[in-house]
C-alpha cells in the first residue's frame, strides 16, 4: 500500500509539472511568441490584436517568449560629437520605441537586450551624423525639431523590417565642454547685441523720417490754412466795407451822426482830454446837435 501511495503520489506530481509547462497568460500589455523546437510558430497578442488571456502550448516541445507591447525607453548619455564649425558637444538623448512585429524582432534580436544594444550603437550614429552638418548655435538654440526628424528618420531606415518601429528621439542636453562653453556664449551675446544695436539703430532712423514727415505735413497744413483765413478775412471786409457803403449812400446824413455817437463813446472809453473837463462833459450832445442841425440845412 505505501508503495501504491507513493506511486499515486508522483503520478499526480508529473500531472501537475505538465499542466504547469501546457498554459501560459499573457497579459493586457504583453505579447508573447510561441518557439517549437526553436522555430517561432504562433504569436499571441501581437499589436492590433486583443488576444490577452491563458493559453494552451504543447510541453516540454513548444517554449514562450514574453515580449513587452508597451513603448520602451532607452537613455543615450554622453555623446560627443564634433560640429560643423569644428567645436565640440556632449550630448545627451532618449529613445521611445516599440516592438511591432515580434516574428521579425525575435528573428532580428532575440531579445530586448540585444535590440536596446543595437538601437543605441545606431541612434548614436545618427546623431552624430544630423549635428555635425550644423554649427553649434543652431544646436544649442537653433529649431531642434527639424533635427530630431531628422534622426529619427535615419533611425527608422537603419532598423526597417526588424520588428522595431521608432516611436521618438529628443536631445535632452547638449552642452560645450566647460572649457570653451563661456567663450562660445560670449560671443554669442555678443552677435546679439549687435543684431539689438542694428534693429534699434534701423527704428530710430524710420522715427526721424516719419516725424520729418510729419513736421513737412503739418507746416504745409498750417500755411494752407493761414492762406485761406486771410482770404475768408479779406473777403469779410469787403462785404463790411460794402455795407458801409451801402448805409451811407441810403442815408448819409444819419450815417455821419451815427460816426459822431461812435467816435464820442470811443473818446469817453479812452479818456480823452475833452471828457476830463468838467465844463464839457456834454461834448456828445454837442456832437449830436452839429449832426442834427447839419442835417437840417441839407
Amino acid at each position: 500500500m505505501r508503495l501504491i501511495s507513493w506511486i499515486l503520489l508522483a503520478l499526480v506530481a508529473v500531472i501537475i509539472f505538465v499542466a504547469v509547462n501546457s498554459f501560459y497568460v499573457v497579459r493586457q500589455d504583453q505579447q508573447a511568441l510561441v518557439l517549437q523546437l526553436g522555430d517561432p510558430v504562433a504569436t499571441r497578442n501581437a499589436p492590433g490584436s486583443d488576444e490577452a488571456g491563458l493559453f494552451f502550448k504543447t510541453p516540454f516541445i513548444q517554449q514562450v517568449t514574453i515580449l513587452d507591447r508597451k513603448n520602451l525607453g532607452l537613455n543615450i548619455s554622453d555623446i560627443e560629437v564634433l560640429a560643423s564649425d569644428q567645436r565640440r558637444l556632449v550630448v545627451d538623448a532618449f529613445v521611445r520605441w516599440r516592438i511591432n512585429d515580434p516574428l521579425k524582432f525575435y528573428q532580428r534580436f532575440r531579445t530586448e537586450n540585444a535590440a536596446a544594444n543595437q538601437l543605441d550603437r545606431f541612434t548614436e550614429s545618427a546623431i552624430r551624423a544630423a549635428l555635425g552638418d550644423e554649427p553649434v548655435p543652431e544646436i544649442v538654440s537653433g529649431q531642434r525639431s527639424k533635427l530630431m526628424d531628422r534622426i529619427r528618420n535615419a533611425v527608422n531606415e537603419n532598423l526597417a523590417d526588424t520588428g522595431i518601429d521608432i516611436i521618438d528621439i529628443r536631445i535632452r542636453q547638449a552642452d560645450l565642454p566647460e572649457q570653451i562653453a563661456e567663450g562660445v556664449y560670449n560671443r554669442m551675446r555678443t552677435a546679439r547685441r549687435q543684431e539689438a544695436e542694428r534693429i534699434r539703430a534701423e527704428g530710430e532712423e524710420q522715427a526721424r523720417l516719419i516725424r520729418a514727415t510729419a513736421e513737412r505735413e503739418a507746416t504745409v497744413l498750417l500755411a494752407q490754412a493761414r492762406e485761406e483765413s486771410e482770404k475768408i478775412r479779406g473777403e469779410g471786409d469787403a462785404e463790411r466795407n460794402r455795407i458801409y457803403a451801402d448805409a451811407y449812400n441810403a442815408d448819409s446824413e444819419f450815417f455821419r451822426f451815427y460816426r459822431s455817437l461812435i467816435a464820442c463813446e470811443k473818446s469817453i472809453k479812452e479818456g480823452t482830454r475833452i471828457i476830463v473837463d468838467p465844463t464839457n462833459l456834454a461834448v456828445c450832445d454837442v456832437f449830436s446837435e452839429e449832426a442834427a442841425r447839419s442835417s437840417g440845412n441839407r
